[in-house]
């Protein structure tokens, strides 16, 4: 029987999962952007430092997730 002590923090690892989750794709979406419509953002954006900045991002959230799902 699930205790409702249990159910919290399921509900609280399921909701860490899904914000790291939405991390992720918010990061990959950032570089398909830069990567393949650079043509398309402002003159002044750094590009280098876009896809820097989103690649340690994506490997902080997978990173993550990885602790996550190893530990719970």
């Amino acid at each position: 029987m699930t205790t409702r002590k249990n159910r919290t923090q399921n509900n609280l690892l399921l909701a860490a999962e899904a914000h790291y989750k939405a991390k992720v794709e918010e990061a990959r979406a950032h570089l398909e952007i830069l990567f393949n419509y650079a043509v398309g953002i402002g003159e002044h954006t750094n590009l280098l430092d876009e896809v820097k900045k989103w690649t340690k991002e994506l490997a902080e959230a997978e990173e993550c997730l990885v602790t996550l799902e190893e530990n719970f």
